[in-house]
């Protein structure tokens, strides 16, 4: 617990170093549209917009796997089934 609040610190700090020294204003251009904001905004906003792109991926990827373990299961199921039910006969 106390190396988690002392990893959260440090990287609250460097963060706060890099937002200090990224203030100055930069041009974002973008096929037709142009966006200007502090650096730091931009960097922000990337970052996010990079989280939210890899939950996406990683959601669609685990319902995925998901799915083929459920799938497999089922057809393992049937295969152990089917023996038995012949045997019965």
């Amino acid at each position: 617990m106390r190396l988690k609040i002392i990893s959260l610190s440090v990287l609250f700090l460097i963060f706060a170093i890099i937002a200090t020294q990224n203030t100055t204003t930069t041009e974002l251009k973008f096929l037709f549209w142009s966006v200007q904001a502090p650096l730091i905004v931009m960097i922000v906003v990337i970052f996010i917009l990079g989280l939210v792109i890899g939950l996406i991926f990683s959601s669609n990827y685990e319902r995925k796997k998901k799915k083929e373990e459920s799938d497999f299961q089922r057809k393992r199921e049937e295969k152990t089934e089917k023996p038995d039910s012949e045997s019965v006969k």
